[in-house]
């Protein structure tokens, strides 16, 4: 066992302490997380030892309070008016939803078993308290009581139970997070009452706090079983249920989406009041780059989930707006679609990315406001990083020109799939590519017909600029893109001992050793070229200066502690 295992009392409840949590996040694949909590501008104050201390001293209730500064009362309330910088927000269905964006919101209107606090301590969410035992390979929860969904439906732990069998049973995207937990149906849920639930895995998982918190990718964001069966899959989709601060009042897909305050939501500030402080969050989608901001700049909107790299400058010089910055954790690179000619052959795909020079190509699509990339594992999960990544797909125009021409593809026509907010990107590669002598068209799509082509059911596109959105490790992005039965394969990538690397690093508590791994897999994918590697991107928002309480946690938009000033 390695020497800086994770004991049972370190991982049980009511709050795991930062340093814990930080072994947590780098277990899970989120080690970049550490160093990016807290900051980005408002009034939420972060409190790690007077929250431990409070949980500590006074059990299970005190671990609903979050550490934020209360609104007077001449800004309690209002409505926030949001942007979201794409053209619809079509899934917020937890397990189903593949684009983080959606996540975004769905972290509004959901709540986990535990959840992060800005200081990164986990605290509990929908569990009171939690032991952990067999060397972390067990997990016992105390539920909450008195909580309901938005329907007004209690909360139990048979909704726990529900939750998970169907993130495994349907083979959703999130389901890789449990691949370890054992069968639902014998021995790896077990319900003991109302308010009491045990997860058994086959092994010990250390970052299984992590999948069962509430937010991106989350494994256990619990839904209303009832919800589902009364209004069918389909519309759940759109107008989900469940026990977050947040109701959807009402969705037009592509149009609007109305969140209002849940009266009835359990947590609560320091002291005392109720959260969340707002009446409700209007959210807009606004794929266009210019008119996101241009709507915050002159008051249309407050708060920009995301701001165009492009745009930067201008969020940044404008009066009265605040650029919230964060490192990010992502990679973006060049699908290439292997079911579709010539992309099959690795020595094509090579090839192709041996035209591309990322660092021109960052200056052209962004701006400059992203760092190039040499492959998948970027510089904010420090631990694993590392900056002599192999060369296989350094720029060297002439010798990708040899390869493409030795492999019959010189000239090669494609089109590259694209969405309105994405088009400056898709029009930077398609100018390198055509001066290095192919012949790219763009196409460009709404945003729903781009994930429907995209998706590995379909797999209908030659290639796309894409990638992870908000964790950079195999758990939510390696594992899920490149494993053959990725939900996120989009490109049909096979191969064996990149397969088997996946599985090996997810059971590899010691970090030294699953560094190690990750870059043994990194090196492979480099050299196979599924994608092209890009670009790093930072995590941008921005918002109005009225606007306070929000903490900008990286790919996190969590709106219950924010304020409006009149």
């Amino acid at each position: 066992m390695a020497s800086d295992q994770i004991s049972d009392e370190e991982l049980s409840g009511p709050v795991v302490d930062r340093r814990t949590t930080t072994k947590l996040l780098a277990a899970a694949g989120l080690g970049g997380l550490a160093g990016c909590a807290g900051g980005g501008g408002g009034d939420a104050t972060t409190a790690a030892s007077e929250t431990s201390e409070a949980s500590s001293t006074d059990g299970n209730e005190e671990s609903t309070d979050v550490a934020t500064d209360t609104p007077s009362g001449d800004v309690r309330g209002g409505r926030l008016q949001a942007g979201w910088f794409t053209g619809s927000i079509d899934n917020l269905d937890p397990p189903y939803i593949g684009v983080g964006q959606y996540f975004q919101v769905a972290a509004n209107v959901f709540s986990g078993l535990v959840t992060l606090n800005e200081d990164l301590t986990v605290r509990g969410d929908l569990a009171n308290d939690w032991t952990v035992e067999n060397d972390g390979a067990t997990f016992v929860f105390d539920l909450r009581e008195g909580v309901t969904f938005h329907d007004g439906s209690a909360f139990t732990a048979e909704d726990v139970r529900y939750t998970i069998d169907r993130t495994i049973s349907q083979e959703t995207p999130a389901a890789a997070k449990l691949s370890s937990l054992q069968p639902v149906d014998d021995g790896g849920v077990v319900v003991d009452g109302d308010y009491s639930v045990t997860l058994n895995f086959e092994e010990p998982l250390a970052p299984a706090l992590i999948y069962l918190s509430r937010g991106p990718g989350r494994a256990a964001t619990i839904v209303s079983q009832e919800a589902i069966e009364e209004m069918g899959a389909e519309q759940y989709a759109v107008e989900p249920v469940g026990t977050g601060p947040f109701e959807v009042a009402e969705h037009s897909v592509g149009s609007e989406l109305v969140l209002d305050a849940y009266d009835d939501y359990f947590e609560t500030d320091e002291e005392g009041t109720a959260l969340p402080y707002l009446d409700g969050v209007t959210i807009t989608p606004i794929p266009e780059p210019s008119s996101i901001v241009n709507a915050l700049r002159s008051g249309d909107i407050q708060f920009a989930n995301l701001v165009p790299l492009q745009n930067v400058s201008q969020v940044s010089d404008a009066s009265e707006v605040d650029l919230l910055q964060a490192p990010g954790v992502n990679w973006n690179g060049l699908a290439m679609n292997q079911t579709r000619e010539p992309f099959g052959s690795r020595q094509v795909r090579r090839g192709i990315a041996k035209l591309i020079d990322t660092e021109q190509f960052v200056e052209t699509a962004y701006f400059g406001n992203a760092l190039a990339a040499a492959g998948p594992i970027n510089a904010a999960t420090a631990w694993v990083y590392r900056e002599d990544k192999p060369d296989d797909q350094a720029y060297a125009p002439e010798e990708g020109k040899q390869l493409l021409e030795d492999a019959g593809a010189a000239g090669a026509s494609f089109s590259l799939l694209t969405t309105e907010s994405d088009l400056r990107a898709a029009q930077a590669m398609r100018q390198q590519l055509n001066s290095a002598g192919l012949d790219v068209e763009i196409e460009q799509v709404t945003s729903s017909t781009y994930w429907d082509r995209t998706d590995k059911s379909n797999r209908d596109f030659d290639v796309t600029v894409i990638g992870s959105v908000g964790d950079p490790d195999p758990e939510q992005s390696l594992w899920n893109f490149y494993r053959k039965d990725g939900p996120w394969n989009y490109v049909d990538y096979q191969n064996d001992e990149v397969h088997q690397l996946l599985g090996e690093q997810r059971s590899q508590l010691d970090r030294d050793a699953r560094a190690e791994t990750l870059q043994e897999l990194e090196g492979l994918l480099i050299a196979d070229t599924p994608h092209a590697y890009l670009s790093h991107q930072d995590d941008l928002a921005a918002m109005r200066t009225e606007v306070g309480g929000f903490t900008h946690v990286p790919y996190m938009r969590n709106f219950h502690t924010v304020s409006l000033d009149e």
